[in-house]
């Protein structure tokens, strides 16, 4: 059986499920490349958010 392409809702980049010996957290999703579960900003994203002033 061939397992199912996953793809992360939030930025569409593959996504693989990995199985862990963590009793209170079996099984997680985790980014193919990255090999985490948070989304990698884009290069684009990340001076775009520099150059905002924060909002009060």
């Amino acid at each position: 059986m061939h397992p199912i392409p996953l793809l992360c809702p939030r930025c569409g980049q593959p996504q693989q499920v990995i199985h862990i010996d963590d009793p209170h957290h079996p099984i997680r999703v985790v980014h193919t490349e990255t090999g985490r579960e948070d989304c990698e900003p884009a290069a684009g994203d990340r001076a775009t958010a520099a150059d905002q002033p924060e909002s009060s």
